[in-house]
């Protein structure tokens, strides 16, 4: 699938897939691969059939316990491997790691971890992910809308970001901004259902799905799917978005975890200054 051409050098070309999730392309030692840019990964993570290509990969002694959003607990082996290069950002290094998974043609994920010191825009206008310096975050400040964001650091491994939302103006909550979730998806925690007033068993309104995980054969979520009047950004109501699909998933570990498109048509990640500033 072709990429479209970079308009400057600090812009990252990018596939807006059907599904909502960004494909980018990237090189790991020399070998270029397509990944999903996922802000809600936590760690970079390849398929092992992209990893099994990479030269000078150093295993580590330890390893890492994480949660799925879902509940689902991975247990996985961290390398570093040389040389990443995502546009004209590189790194000599980065920590990752691999998952025995067919992704359909996609190389793995790419965390929000590897961008964590540089400030960065998704454009979903132009199809690019611009690299940002201190004087272009000063001039987007000036138009944007802000929304401060809360960084969740595990081990200085995993890297995750939250905001303040709030829901059917009685509920705020703090949600995961996971570019990563796909189209239209707004999932919260079944321990809210009641606080807003939901009846699973009113069939009418309230739909109960099961999903397996695509990791863990073993792994069923269960899903009561609805619709909620409305969801805006604290402190910045007019971030906002009215009459939208919601999924009330058990064991989900946070308050909510949502898809970051609706947000604006462009959305700047300044992760030092814990803030997003949004243009619509």
């Amino acid at each position: 699938m072709a990429l479209a051409q970079p308009a400057t050098s600090r812009d990252i070309p990018f596939d807006l897939l059907p599904s909502g999730h960004i494909l980018v392309k990237a090189t790991v030692s020399g070998i270029q691969g397509s990944f999903i840019f996922d802000t809600g990964a936590g760690i970079t993570v390849f398929t092992k059939n992209f990893f099994d290509k990479l030269s000078q990969t150093t295993k580590e002694d330890g390893g890492y316990t994480g949660f799925r959003a879902t509940g689902e607990r991975l247990d996985i082996e961290l390398y570093h491997v040389r040389n990443i290069a995502f546009g004209n950002f590189k790194k000599a290094s980065e920590e990752v790691s691999w998952l025995d998974v067919n992704l359909g043609g996609i190389d793995g994920i790419i965390s929000l971890k590897l961008l964590e010191n540089q400030p960065f825009t998704i454009d979903f206008d132009k199809k690019v992910i611009r690299l940002e310096s201190a004087g272009t975050l000063s001039a987007i400040q000036k138009k944007a809308k802000r929304i401060p964001v809360q960084l969740e650091q595990s081990r200085e491994k995993a890297l995750s970001i939250f905001a303040l939302f709030k829901v059917n103006d009685t509920l705020t909550l703090q949600f995961a901004l996971d570019s990563g979730a796909g189209k239209d998806i707004f999932r919260m925690s079944t321990r809210y259902l009641a606080k807003l007033g939901i009846d699973i068993n009113d069939t009418l309104h309230v739909k109960k799905i099961e999903k397996r995980s695509e990791f863990n054969d073993g792994h069923m979520s269960v899903i009561y799917t609805t619709t909620l009047k409305k969801l805006a950004v604290v402190n910045t109501p007019s971030l906002s978005t009215a009459d939208f699909p919601v999924q009330f998933v058990e064991g989900l570990i946070y308050d909510g975890i949502i898809w970051i498109n609706w947000l604006g048509s462009s959305i700047t990640f300044d992760l030092q200054h814990k803030r997003l500033l949004v243009q619509r």
